[in-house]
């Protein structure tokens, strides 16, 4: 009787360690998948050059509302005070970038760990009329990595020209994702 051999699988060793790019790339599809899910008619650029925001999404119905996602920091830093504090600079100067404003919407994305630190910085504009949000990025060894409104974003005002510039740009650059008709 012939010996029934058994089928040798190749099992892929999964990454356990991601760079520190890599972790950023996965936490900007998540956020992106998260947009995608929360606005009506999305229009989402992914690591779009001309500003100064990892995610960048236009909701075109409606309002037309405009939402710009920084990724933060997304590994522990170092013990130590010195580590902390270039962490603390890394993620103020996120904060406050000239970059991140002409967003309606502004969040900046990190691991659950640090929502806590994030809240105690400032994230209202000075008039008042804006709130930054926080994004939790929850990361899983089995799955990939999912977005969650920790502080949810307030409205800010942005001004016509900025706008402007938005709209020229959406006339230029095709999205990288977007409902097609």
């Amino acid at each position: 009787m012939p010996k029934v051999q058994a089928a040798t699988v190749k099992v892929r060793p999964e990454m356990t360690v991601l760079s520190e790019e890599q972790r950023k790339g996965r936490a900007i599809n998540a956020v992106a998948e998260f947009l995608m899910r929360k606005l009506l008619v999305p229009k989402i650029y992914l690591k779009p050059i001309e500003f100064s925001v990892d995610v960048l999404a236009v909701d075109r119905a409606g309002s037309g509302d405009i939402h710009g996602v920084r990724i933060g920091p997304l590994s522990e830093p170092l013990l130590g005070s010195v580590a902390r504090k270039i962490f603390e600079i890394r993620l103020e100067n996120i904060l406050t970038s000239p970059g991140f404003s002409g967003f309606h919407f502004k969040y900046i994305a990190v691991q659950p760990t640090f929502v806590d630190f994030l809240s105690k910085k400032k994230l209202f504009a000075e008039n008042g009329i804006g709130r930054v949000g926080i994004i939790e990025i929850i990361e899983s060894p089995s799955a990939p990595p999912e977005a969650r409104i920790a502080i949810p974003a307030e409205r800010f005002q942005v001004a016509p020209a900025e706008i402007k510039q938005m709209d020229a740009f959406q006339k230029k650059i095709p999205a990288d994702i977007e409902i097609r008709d």
